[in-house]
């Protein structure tokens, strides 16, 4: 489970001087967080002493000088050596109390202990209680990428470090870009969480927050607390601020309870609820805002997930969305892909898997999120439906068999409502060699329903039955040529797919869930053109397709073109109702390329070409730049006749050391409409990073427009919240990869 970065904890005063003057990031980025660092930042060298540091009783020494008394008081001086186990002493002098067990240092006191180093003017250690005391003290813990001075720094072991008037950072500590100074300081290595009293937090030595008490992490481990706060402005909630508060409930689940104000719609309340267990995992998303100023009404939405298996060979899984009023996601979403929803679904799904068979049952409904479509335009309920297969796939050159089938009832209001059965067993008979393969395979297909609500004198319960036979059949062709200096291999894969299904006057069935699949590639080798039960398309027809492959020396693909079409024998009569017929005698021709050149440029293009009118129905091409994780350029244009054409351009490229602009220009060309426009920046340095952008995108139906503008302020191993930005970076980028 993914748990949100590096909560901050801070009492309630804090939060009010806090504000919304921080709004960081994932403080541990997909790659190493101080990798802008340079060399890794490690303590320097202990002395050589040879010594046993596996003995964790004796007390171990070493000097130019020494003063030994036995049962006394000792003193050591010159380049003084004390060894106790793993932790190792350097100084000037160093008195030795043996009955007291302490150890007085004095000069140039160094400390060393796993991952720890300390520096200092005088030392006081008392050997029973294993711990020590250090004066105008500078230390360093290697895991946490963190150092700080303290006028007195406690030591327990290497595992606790109390640094009294101290500072602490993960910058340089002589030039600190960000510095935490406090009262007292507390760094727990066995729990890696960090507290303060009394805490400034300086940014470019310009304080930026107070807090009396402040914990934060040494490491990546989840832990309760308050989040940073983040701000947002947009133009339909207006100014926002959002204090989320986070639980770490247990290893395998959690909890983040927010608080969102909206200067133009009031103060919202956001949960959310995670869980990860051996049979399964889930989220429960709550919003609700008590009053709306811009609606004078209560809003909210629920969200709930749930996938996982209960038992040995069952599973389940279920989901389920509910909104108070259409627009919600208009109001206050964030999201273009949450914003324009027309259903809200609703299911649950149990499944059972035995040896080569399967069955699930399912419950389906729908919230229409646009209260002015018709009913009969809105999906039916499903409730029940019960799906299963058997399948005795026994191998090459053998008889194959298998069986799907379906019991479902429809249900809507002011429609046929009724149930259907569908079953379809299939045979075939496979004959694969390393250059060819050859299939013919048959099935049949028995479709009955029960229907109420028919119109006068019409079958209320309509039945069919149409057989349907298939023959695939392809080969294999390959050879070897040098291109650049590299040997390569090339394929040519012709392939003939032969369908028959006689007609059978459907015109009377309902449609419940039936569409028309979208035609390309792998529509050519279907059985049938419509998904769902109510139609089944008529066809005498053969497809034919070549594909050539450039592959590696690896195998890997490196390119490919494909191309196909279908050749009608007949016209097909099958249509959906206001569809007409198809009586041309062959279908459009659909092909694709794809190419990777030189492991930087990526270019993939499909196109749907109609040859009786010698024009391009649909089409889209693409060309990707990435010559490493930092730098990458994506080209994109979408056209698909009569509903959309589409240019889509975005980046992510270094300007300047440590800078980085990123964007995405997605525009809708015969609408003269942005749908959604990105632009910022961001910096990354040793110890923080810095992220501003702009984003302005198409909001709803209507062609209404919202804008956002985030601000975010990473303090590396102090702060770090704010994944939704990287969420439509990635979306809106492909290939994106943040830098902090």
């Amino acid at each position: 489970m993914s748990a949100p970065d590096h909560p901050f904890k801070l009492s309630f005063a804090a939060l009010l001087t806090l504000g919304g003057l921080l709004a960081g990031v994932s403080a541990h980025a997909a790659g190493d967080p101080w990798a802008q660092c340079g060399a890794a930042l490690r303590s320097p060298p202990r002395p050589v002493y040879e010594g046993d540091r596996n003995d964790t009783e004796s007390v171990q020494a070493a000097a130019d000088q020494a003063n030994l008394i036995k049962q006394g008081v000792s003193v050591l001086q010159g380049n003084v050596q004390i060894l106790r186990g793993t932790g190792q002493l350097q100084a000037d002098t160093v008195t030795y109390d043996e009955p007291a067990a302490t150890l007085d240092a004095e000069g140039n006191v160094r400390f060393w202990d796993d991952g720890l180093y300390v520096i200092g003017s005088h030392a006081r250690s008392n050997l029973d209680e294993n711990t020590s005391e250090i004066d105008n003290a500078r230390f360093l813990i290697e895991d946490a990428h963190g150092q700080g001075t303290a006028r007195r720094a406690v030591l327990r072991g290497n595992d606790l470090v109390k640094a009294r008037t101290g500072t602490y950072t993960t910058c340089d500590l002589d030039s600190p870009d960000w510095l935490l100074s406090a009262s007292k300081i507390t760094l727990n290595k066995t729990t890696n969480i960090g507290t303060g009293r009394n805490v400034w937090v300086r940014f470019k030595r310009v304080p930026i927050f107070y807090s009396p008490y402040l914990s934060f992490p040494l490491s990546d481990a989840r832990k309760s607390g308050f989040l940073v706060p983040q701000w947002r402005f947009s133009g339909v909630a207006g100014a926002e601020f959002t204090q989320p508060y986070y639980f770490n409930l247990a290893p395998n689940r959690d909890a983040t309870l927010g608080l969102r104000a909206m200067a133009g719609r009031g103060l919202q309340v956001q949960g959310e609820y995670r869980y990860l267990t051996q049979r399964g995992s889930g989220e429960l998303n709550l919003e609700y805002i008590p009053n709306d100023f811009a609606e004078n009404d209560s809003r909210g939405l629920i969200h709930f997930a749930h996938r996982g298996s209960f038992a040995p060979h069952w599973s389940a899984s279920a989901n389920f969305d509910w909104e108070s009023d259409p627009r919600y996601f208009e109001d206050l979403g964030t999201e273009l892909s949450v914003s324009s929803r027309s259903f809200l679904e609703r299911r649950a799904d149990l499944t059972r898997t035995g040896d080569g068979w399967w069955a699930t049952l399912r419950a389906q409904t729908f919230q229409t999120v646009d209260d002015t479509l018709p009913a009969t335009s809105r999906p039916y309920f499903r409730i029940p439906q019960l799906q299963f297969g058997i399948s005795r796939a026994i191998g090459n050159r053998r008889i194959n068999t298998n069986l799907r089938g379906e019991v479902v009832y429809f249900e809507r209001d002011a429609s046929v409502t009724g149930a259907r059965l569908d079953l379809r067993p299939t045979v075939s008979y496979p004959m694969r060699s390393e250059a060819t393969f050859l299939v013919p395979s048959a099935s049949l297909r028995y479709t009955r329903y029960d229907l109420s609500g028919t119109a006068v004198g019409a079958d209320a319960n309509p039945w069919r039955l149409i057989p349907t036979v298939s023959v695939d059949s392809g080969l294999f062709l390959e050879r070897g040529l040098k291109l650049g200096g590299r040997a390569l291999t090339q394929t040519l894969e012709p392939r003939l797919y032969y369908l028959f299904t006689p007609f059978d006057n459907q015109s009377d069935f309902p449609v419940f869930d039936t569409g028309q699949f979208t035609f390309n590639i792998e529509q050519l080798f279907r059985d049938d053109r419509f998904s769902g039960a109510d139609r089944v398309g008529d066809a005498n027809q053969v497809a034919i397709s070549l594909t050539s492959r450039l592959l590696g020396e690896d195998g890997g693909e490196l390119a490919h073109l494909s191309v196909g079409q279908i050749r009608y024998f007949r016209d097909r009569k099958i249509t959906l109702p206001g569809v007409a017929r198809d009586t041309s005698v062959s279908s459009d021709i659909v092909a694709e390329a794809a190419a990777n050149i030189a492991g930087r440029w990526r270019f993939a293009a499909d196109l749907q070409w109609d040859p009786r009118l010698d024009r391009s129905d649909k089409s889209t091409l693409s060309l990707r730049y990435r010559p490493d994780n930092r730098r990458i350029l994506n080209l994109a244009y979408r056209f698909v006749r009569g509903t959309a054409e589409q240019t889509d351009f975005s980046f992510a490229w270094p300007i300047v050391r440590n800078w980085r602009a990123v964007g995405r220009w997605n525009y809708a060309l015969p609408q003269k409409q942005l749908l959604e426009g990105l632009l910022g920046v961001e910096y990354e340095s040793c110890c923080w990073g810095l992220r501003l952008l702009g984003r302005r995108y198409l909001s709803d139906s209507a062609g209404n427009h919202s804008a956002a503008l985030f601000v975010q302020l990473q303090l590396k191993g102090l702060a770090g919240v704010g994944e939704k930005t990287l969420a439509f970076l990635r979306q809106g980028i492909p290939g994106y990869e943040r830098e902090f």
